[in-house]
């Protein structure tokens, strides 16, 4: 009886805690009295929570804490933490919160509690920290893409990734529908006679880099961003009359592949081993 008190306790004090929670999320730190700022620790559960799957282990969910208490550090000082958090209270104003949802909240306030203040650094300096959903079966090497500050994301190997069933997908369009999407942020943009689509340059790891439509140069993941394509890890193939982009894997594919992560904690692997694969040249540090 005692345990299902605790319980009904512990649902009543999240019900509770929703509305401050989701007011310190749209009004940041306006949303507490002047002489009091308001701690990264106190809105990360709900921001790690709006970046990864409820249904992932818990230290799967512990690495992608650390990952989001980077951001938020990174983005406080320059102060431009807000849109992290209103994009946190999008999700949980589409998200619909009934008790059971509240109970599995839990595990990231729970993931934030054991992590507190732990941040990923390379010789004390805190560090931007990329994820995705889903690699197309490795990730991208940093230094290539990014550039020479970016040599602590190096490519490394994601295989389990393609075991999701989300790995594969194709988007078909028809050279009508791509002009008019592209059009949308290019006015000018005109499909050429030949219906030119054609894959121009791609990194290491297969994510497209610049890709020829029509008479005009584009980056990939400006093509995923336009239109709204799983990854910019993709081939483009013409099949009776429309054009499919055959997409591998969910996101930018650079720094920690959230399904692999995933894979790893089932494996037994621990948060700290997860973000020692995927960033082998950083240290966890206690920053906060």
């Amino acid at each position: 009886m005692s345990k299902e008190k605790e319980s009904i306790g512990f649902l009543l004090f999240l019900f509770l805690l929703l509305p401050w929670l989701m007011t310190v999320l749209l009004q940041g730190r306006q949303a507490c009295p002047v002489e009091r700022e308001i701690s990264i620790e106190e809105y990360i559960a709900a921001v790690t929570a709006s970046q990864i799957s409820w249904d992932y282990d818990m230290e799967a969910i512990k690495a992608q804490t650390i990952l989001v208490r980077n951001a938020l550090y990174l983005t406080r000082e320059q102060g431009k933490e807000q849109e992290l958090l209103l994009q946190a209270s999008d999700f949980f104003k589409r998200k619909e919160m009934d008790a059971q949802q509240l109970m599995r909240f839990h595990s990231f306030q729970q993931a934030a509690q054991e992590t507190k203040g732990e941040v990923l650094a390379l010789e004390g300096e805190v560090k931007e920290l990329p994820y995705h959903a889903l690699s197309q079966g490795r990730t991208r090497d940093g230094k290539e893409v990014l550039g020479e500050d970016y040599t602590y994301l190096p490519s490394v190997d994601t295989a389990r990734d393609l075991d999701s069933p989300r790995y594969v997908e194709g988007c078909y369009f028809t050279a009508q529908e791509l002009a008019e999407k592209l059009k949308e942020e290019y006015p000018g943009f005109v499909m050429d006679e030949a219906q030119t689509v054609e894959i121009k340059e791609t990194d290491a790891a297969g994510y497209v880099m610049e890709i020829q439509i029509g008479t005009q140069i584009f980056q990939g993941e400006k093509i995923k961003e336009l239109l709204a394509l799983p990854s910019s890890c993709f081939t483009v193939q013409k099949l009776e009359g429309e054009i499919r982009f055959l997409c591998r894997g969910i996101g930018h594919g650079m720094g920690m592949s959230q399904y692999t992560a995933q894979q790893l904690a089932l494996e037994g692997k621990t948060y700290i081993e997860i973000l020692q694969y995927f960033f082998p040249d950083l240290e966890i540090v206690d920053n906060l």
